[in-house]
């Protein structure tokens, strides 16, 4: 009577192995235990390659098929190289590597962090740019205006208002346009200037009403000086007369 056959003889040889190699398509089987140690042996698979037989749930390393294949009674081939990685998929081409065709093309190179971070503030920024550009554009235009309609009326006003002041108390009463017609003409000679009338408002006080003239957004608009008298001290309010305070010198503003 024969000797009983040991696992790794022949007893195995009756399963069906399979093992994944993406060089050769990827299936590759079916194959005998024996044949399985033979590839082994060959380096042609290894312990980490995927194996697979007939009542087994899903691939698994080879390693953990050593003792149904009696991995342990054989040793692979040091002599012989490994299997080759698989091939690149569809789409991406291979690098060769120095010697191969070449030297290797050098590795693109990506955004250094100071670049990363300077992209990142300039994004931030642009929001940022538009707020102030919303507010400064505007601010410049009223600053253009106020200054090209009031450049001359802060310092008339202030030889106007000494002018009323004296010939209020040399007259007992307010100047009126043709008590100042000489200063009136010379003033108004100016092309596009300010027009000036002088007289007595409701509650008595003395005034002088400039009317503006040459930007459409002044037009017609009037600024009035009025002589606010606390006993013997004249005080002068010239918040009066409907032009914006967003175009009014500084002093005359209502806020």
């Amino acid at each position: 009577m024969p000797a009983p056959k040991g696992k790794g003889e022949t007893g195995d040889d009756m399963t069906d192995w399979y093992y994944h190699d993406p060089a050769q398509g990827g299936r590759v089987g079916p194959l005998s235990a024996g044949q399985m140690r033979e590839r082994y042996v060959d380096r042609r698979i290894q312990a980490d390659t995927l194996a697979w037989h007939a009542g087994v749930q899903e691939w698994q390393p080879l390693e953990r098929f050593a003792e149904e294949l009696a991995l342990h009674t054989v040793r692979p081939d040091a002599a012989r190289p490994p299997p080759l990685p698989p091939p690149p998929p569809p789409g991406v081409a291979s690098r060769p590597g120095p010697g191969v065709g070449g030297a290797a093309p050098p590795p693109k190179r990506g955004l250094s962090g100071c670049a990363i971070v300077a992209i990142v503030a300039a994004v931030a920024a642009v929001p940022v740019i538009a707020i102030l550009a919303a507010i400064a554009v505007p601010a410049y235009h009223d600053y253009t205006i106020r200054a090209n309609s009031t450049a001359g009326i802060i310092g008339a006003a202030s030889a106007m208002q000494r002018a009323v002041e004296e010939f209020s108390q040399a007259h007992g009463r307010c100047p009126g346009d043709n008590d100042f017609a000489p200063l009136l003409q010379r003033f108004q000679a100016q092309d596009k200037g300010p027009t000036v009338h002088f007289g007595t408002l409701a509650g008595g006080n003395c005034a002088f009403e400039f009317t503006l003239h040459g930007d459409s957004a002044v037009e017609g608009r009037t600024l009035v000086y009025e002589a606010v008298r606390d006993g013997d001290l004249v005080d002068w309010d010239c918040s009066g007369g409907d032009l914006p305070d967003r175009y009014r010198p500084v002093p005359c503003r209502g806020d």
